[in-house]
């Protein structure tokens, strides 16, 4: 066990080394660790042929399910034909409607003035009777929907936007907001994180997305020496840097410019205690287990 002081530990892709990636029942293993001090999980998302946002980590199917096919060249029921270490691949939309709508994402949601007025007597009824908000009222929580809830108990989830050179931008602009305004998913305390500054530009001046808290990824040196100014120009709030590339000098400075730093992916333990003592604010690991 590591004293993390002020650090906060997050899961990489849920708990990579522990469960399987980026799925719910990594997730949900994820969440077990809660009590002993994990403060959250890192995720990833891929744009399918069809415009939809699949969590999971790689371009093509090739390491996770033997199948050579890029994301972005198959429509997602051909994905979901896959399994990935036997669990289903999900989408940003199904982890969504898994999850309850807090009162605030619900007075912004489209529904009408006479199902909101509906949705919140099921409310009030379910309140009286110590039962979960869920919709349809009463019906049974599904495994699906127990095991998303678990990303609402985390106070730092880190949503990482995957690009690449066939990235069809508009199409991935409009997934995103689709998936992350008005939705459940606005009220986690999600960072939608990249390494590409044109997606961030992008989502900068889109009238709805410019509203979420993003994170500029670095994976160089040449790109950390610029990282806070252009952090800052694109409205982000916070750098996920490679974590060998960062010193106390390095998270000192970045603190200066308000900006939060998030080191990933260390699963060296000596490694992990220096960055505590530097004051890194977030540790991304594969091996949280290990360390709580």
């Amino acid at each position: 066990m590591i004293n993390l002081k002020n650090t906060r530990l997050l899961g990489h892709r849920g708990a990579r080394s522990e469960a399987p990636e980026n799925t719910l029942f990594g997730f949900q293993h994820a969440h077990s660790l809660q009590a002993r001090g994990l403060a959250g999980v890192e995720f990833d998302v891929q744009l399918t042929m069809d415009g939809h946002l699949v969590v999971f980590h790689d371009e093509t199917l090739l390491r996770l399910c033997g199948l050579q096919s890029r994301i972005d060249q198959l429509s997602l029921a051909e994905i979901q034909r896959y399994l990935q270490s036997g669990h289903q691949i999900i989408t940003l939309d199904a982890l969504s409607q898994a999850l309850p709508l807090s009162l605030k994402a619900l007075a912004a949601s489209k529904l009408s003035a006479a199902q909101l007025l509906i949705e919140l007597q099921k409310r009030a009824r379910n309140s009286l009777y110590g039962l979960p908000n869920i919709a349809p009222f009463l019906a049974p929580i599904s495994s699906v929907e127990s095991q998303a809830h678990a990303l609402t108990r985390f106070t730092h989830i880190e949503l990482e936007v995957k690009t690449h050179n066939r990235t069809n931008y508009r199409q991935l602009i409009k997934a995103l907001a689709n998936y992350l305004v008005d939705s459940p998913l606005a009220s986690l305390p999600i960072v939608v994180t990249s390494f590409d500054t044109y997606l961030h530009a992008k989502m900068q001046r889109h009238k709805a997305l410019n509203k979420l808290r993003r994170g500029l990824l670095v994976r160089t040196q040449q790109e950390l020496d610029n990282a806070p100014n252009t952090a800052l120009q694109l409205g982000c709030m916070q750098l996920g840097v490679y974590y060998p590339l960062l010193t106390r000098a390095v998270i000192q400075n970045c603190h200066r410019y308000g900006l939060p730093v998030s080191a990933w992916t260390v699963n060296d333990i000596e490694n992990i205690k220096q960055l505590v003592d530097w004051q890194v604010d977030f540790i991304i690991t594969d091996i949280p287990t290990q360390l709580l």
